[in-house]
């Protein structure tokens, strides 16, 4: 139904994703709008109890996934929704919508609901697209010209991508994702966590790993996640070894054509800097985004995480107090609680 709804949806809001989370603690709680037998909203959130703060929170991450341009559905989705959770003990309400920051209108539809900024984004606000739906030798064409050298040049060089998603893979995977923060100063979330997280994406098959491979060696690897028609490149990680062998751009290309074979129309990059970060060198995010300027796409900016107080006093209460809970949190179990 998730993949059905306007714009297709997301991973993070598909019902594995949901179920990962709720053995982590939250309760998933589905949400569908359906108008003359068809499905114009969907919205999964996710539950969460703050205690010791009375009331629970509830948050939607990356959705929810509406028609953006029917004003009045949207807000009887959301006035539904508020009395859904208000009756949960929901005290506020955080969605994540793919809504570009450019989109007055939809922007304007949300203010009017009710909804505000929230002081921090919770997942990635900026991303980077790469459209599937041109031929392959089209997607290779828009590559730019370093990025399909190099691509070239690990390809003659010996270089070949294969596909595993075995546990051994992932236990290899796990140690050259571990090598690649600590050399870039990434902070990353503990073990427990991350296996949790491949094995349920893993058993319900929308999580892929791929190794870009030379003599034997595993030099690069990534994790992409798939989700109707579109696929997300999710994580990544290089060891130190030939490196000059240009492994990752070989890995990317590769990637690509494996998700338009699976009938992906969307290749999304994940996070880049801001639009007005794109050109500072300091930003930690700028050798990536280097990186993925590479393959022909585009940089899209959405508005982020915002926040809609379902019972006033408490959601007040949370937004002055969240901070120390979420330092509280990540101190007590080296995470954090999203």
């Amino acid at each position: 139904m998730v993949a059905d709804s306007p714009g297709g949806g997301h991973v993070f809001q598909s019902h594995a994703w949901g179920e990962l989370k709720r053995s982590l603690g939250w309760e998933p709680l589905r949400l569908l709008m359906e108008k003359e037998g068809e499905v114009v909203g969907t919205a999964q959130l996710l539950l969460y109890s703050v205690l010791p703060m009375p009331g629970k929170l509830a948050f939607c991450p990356k959705g929810p996934w509406l028609p953006w341009d029917d004003g009045e559905t949207v807000k009887l989705f959301f006035e539904a929704s508020r009395a859904i959770v208000k009756e949960k003990g929901v005290h506020t309400l955080k969605v994540e919508p793919e809504i570009e920051e450019e989109d007055e209108h939809s922007k304007t539809l949300l203010w009017d609901v009710g909804f505000e900024k929230f002081r921090w984004n919770l997942n990635h606000k900026t991303a980077y697209f790469v459209d599937l739906a041109p031929t392959e030798d089209e997607i290779v064409a828009n590559m730019k010209r370093g990025a399909r050298y190099n691509a070239r040049l690990a390809e003659r060089k010996g270089v070949e991508i294969v596909k595993d998603n075995s546990l051994e893979a992932q236990e290899a995977f796990w140690e050259m994702f571990e090598i690649t923060a600590k050399r870039n100063g990434f902070w990353y979330r503990p073990r427990e966590y991350q296996f949790r997280v491949w094995k349920a994406m893993f058993d319900v098959e929308q999580a892929h790993l791929f190794y870009a491979m030379h003599e034997g060696e595993r030099l690069a690897g990534a994790i992409a996640y798939t989700f109707g028609d579109k696929c997300w490149y999710f994580q990544s990680a290089t060891t130190n070894k030939k490196r000059n062998l240009k492994p990752t751009h070989l890995l990317q290309r590769e990637m690509m054509k494996w998700a338009k074979h699976q009938g992906a129309v969307l290749y999304d990059m994940m996070a880049v800097p801001s639009p007005e970060d794109l050109e500072n060198e300091d930003h930690p995010l700028y050798g990536v985004y280097q990186f993925k300027v590479g393959f022909g796409g585009e940089v899209r900016d959405f508005v982020g995480c915002l926040d809609l107080p379902v019972r006033p006093v408490l959601a007040k209460l949370w937004k002055k107090g969240e901070p120390l809970y979420y330092r509280a949190y990540r101190k007590l179990k080296k995470d954090i609680y999203y």
